[in-house]
């Protein structure tokens, strides 16, 4: 009989932790994640197209507002315009685009070094995908600090 209450005691000791982790998490992260991978920011929602970009609507009349290649940079956004902080905005859609062509580009060399017959096409791929590489990895990394400063 002790350790059914033990057990018990295990779980409601398990779910109110759990409780307390959701409100803290909702009141430094206000974001509403719905079935399907969408998400909701005040009066803004996010969700995925068919060309599987990140869309910004206003979620009372449906209007688009911005289109992204990255969900953290569609959240980002929604925050700063919620704000009306239009220069952040802003900043927000050029790394977005910086990083999604710099990734483009990088595809497209990793695919085309494979193919590289001669050696010097082949060493000014390697070149053109090392810097793509880093511009990448730089915008990423930029990204994500600005979405850890925005939302924690």
């Amino acid at each position: 009989m002790k350790k059914f209450n033990k057990k018990s005691n295990k779980k409601q000791v398990v779910k109110e932790l759990a409780e307390h982790f959701q409100t803290e998490l909702d009141r430094k992260l206000p974001i509403t994640v719905l079935p399907g991978g969408a998400a909701v920011y005040k009066n803004y929602l996010i969700k995925q197209n068919s060309a599987g970009i990140w869309c910004m609507y206003n979620y009372r009349n449906q209007t688009l507002i911005e289109q992204y290649f990255l969900k953290t940079c569609a959240l980002m956004a929604a925050k700063a315009y919620s704000t009306t902080s239009l220069d952040k905005f802003f900043e927000i859609k050029r790394l977005d685009n910086r990083y999604w062509s710099n990734y483009c580009d990088n595809q497209v060399y990793r695919n085309n070094i494979k193919t590289a017959k001669e050696f010097d096409r082949y060493v000014i791929l390697l070149n053109k995908l090392e810097d793509s590489e880093q511009k990448t990895q730089y915008y990423k990394e930029t990204i994500s600090r600005m979405f850890k400063w925005s939302f924690v």
